[in-house]
């Protein structure tokens, strides 16, 4: 996509991935990064890196990341590849990078909205590694099956996924 034609745009999509969470998956205003050129981003980016805009260029940035740190091989191959996965090593680092990114790239006043599935790591250990708390917070439960293992009957475990929204509140003004 030509810069020109995102220049006006004042929503980020930081991990946009397939778009699987939008209602118009070419939203106007909306820009689509993505470090996989197969989702077909607007632009192929890191959200850990976001040097290519300015400071306070966006009114609200989305934040979907991976949530996976470690192969469970029954799920891995579908979800790996629409959500990508964080490395074990440098998960918290990398999310406190996006962080940092974002807050300087939100205008004052903006949202920052972050979805979070507790699979794998819980939600409390990644706000922590945010610039502030949220406002609040919303839990949604998935539940998924295990698999019967013989004498047992299948039982099933609930999965969170947490939308958190965050406010960049001037210091001057707020907490």
């Amino acid at each position: 996509m030509e810069s020109t034609k995102l220049d006006d745009k004042i929503i980020l999509d930081a991990t946009a991935g397939f778009r699987m969470m939008w209602f118009n998956k070419k939203h106007p205003n909306c820009i689509y990064l993505d470090n996989r050129p197969e989702c077909e981003p607007d632009i192929v980016g890191d959200f850990r890196d976001l040097k290519q805009f300015p400071n306070e260029r966006f009114r609200l940035i989305v934040f979907d990341p991976p949530y996976f740190v470690k192969k469970d091989l029954a799920l891995m191959t579908p979800m790996l590849r629409r959500y990508g996965m964080l490395q074990a090593e440098t998960w918290q680092n990398d999310l406190k990078l996006a962080f940092k990114e974002f807050w300087r790239i939100l205008q004052p006043y903006g949202i920052l909205i972050l979805k979070w599935c507790n699979f794998q790591i819980g939600a409390n250990e990644v706000i922590k590694l945010a610039p502030q708390p949220p406002l609040f917070y919303q839990i949604s439960a998935n539940r998924y099956r295990q698999g019967k293992r013989k004498g047992q009957t299948a039982g099933s475990d609930t999965v969170q996924t947490l939308w958190f929204c965050f406010m960049k509140i001037p210091k001057e003004v707020g907490v």
